[in-house]
C-alpha cells in the first residue's frame, strides 16, 4: 500500500492522483475553480505533480519551499482551500519569535527553536520583512520564585540561547520602568514578527523556484491506493 491522494475536490472540480506520483488537477477561469497564484509556478496546462502539500499555512509553505530548493527537479504543488494563503492560525497568533529558553536541554524542540530563531532573523533581514527584536524579561516577584528563575536561566544557557543574563531590581526598572520584581532573566533575542508576511514570502520563494500554489482548492477525501504488479499506482 502506498499513500495516495485519490479524490481532491475543489469548489467545482475533481482531481485524482498519488501523493508521491502523478497529481492531475483542473484549473480554469470559471468562478469557483481552483486557481494558481500569480507569478512563478507551473503552467495552467500542467496536469501532474510529483509531490502535493495540502495546506497553505506557514508550515505547508515552509515545507514546500524547502523541498523545491533541495529537489528542484521535482514538480511540487501546494493546495489551499481558502482564496488566500495563511489566513488561519498563521495570521492569528502573538507573532513571538521564541528564544528557546523553556525547552528541555538536548530536546528537539530546544534545538529547533534556537536554530529557527536565528534563521528567521536572518531570513527577515534578507527579505526586508519587518520585525522587532525587543527582548523580554522573565521576572521573579516572590522570594520563592528565585530558585526556579535561576534554574530556568541555567536551562537557557544549556540550550545555547544567546545574551541571557540575570538582573536585579535596579536593572529591571531601567529596562522596563513599569515592571517590578526581585530578579529577572533578561532575554534579548526574543522578538516579534508578522508570520503571515513570512509565510507569503515563503510562497513567493516557492513559486520563483518553479512550484505551484493553488488556492480555492479544498481536499475533500484522501484514500489509500493499491500498488499494481508493475509498481504503478492503481487509482481507479
Amino acid at each position: 500500500m502506498v499513500p495516495a491522494l485519490r479524490y481532491l475536490v475543489g469548489a467545482r472540480g475533481r482531481a485524482r492522483g498519488a501523493l508521491f506520483g502523478s497529481f492531475p488537477w483542473a484549473c480554469g477561469p470559471a468562478s469557483g475553480r481552483p486557481r494558481p497564484l500569480c507569478g512563478g509556478g507551473r503552467s495552467a496546462s500542467t496536469s501532474s505533480f510529483d509531490i502535493v502539500i495540502v495546506g497553505g499555512g506557514i508550515v505547508g509553505l515552509a515545507s514546500a519551499r524547502a523541498l523545491i530548493l533541495r529537489h528542484p527537479s521535482l514538480s511540487i504543488g501546494v493546495l489551499e482551500k481558502e482564496k488566500d494563503l495563511a489566513v488561519h492560525q498563521t495570521g492569528h497568533n502573538s507573532g513571538v519569535i521564541h528564544s528557546g529558553i523553556y525547552y528541555k536541554p538536548e530536546s528537539l524542540k530546544a534545538k529547533l527553536c534556537v536554530q529557527g530563531a536565528a534563521l528567521l532573523y536572518e531570513y527577515c533581514q534578507q527579505k526586508g520583512i519587518s520585525y522587532k527584536q525587543c527582548g523580554k524579561l522573565i521576572v521573579a516577584v516572590e522570594q520563592e520564585e528565585i530558585p526556579r528563575l535561576k534554574a530556568l536561566y541555567e536551562r537557557g544557557l544549556q540550550n545555547g540561547v544567546q545574551g541571557l543574563r540575570l538582573i536585579q531590581q535596579e536593572d529591571i526598572k531601567k529596562k522596563e520602568p513599569y515592571c517590578r520584581g526581585l530578579m529577572a532573566i533578561d532575554c534579548p533575542h526574543t522578538g516579534i514578527v508578522d508570520y503571515r508576511q513570512v509565510a507569503l514570502s515563503f510562497a513567493q520563494d516557492f513559486q520563483k523556484a518553479g512550484g505551484s500554489v493553488l488556492t480555492n482548492f479544498e481536499v475533500k477525501d484522501i484514500e489509500m491506493a493499491k500498488e499494481g504488479p508493475s509498481g504503478s499506482i492503481d487509482a481507479e
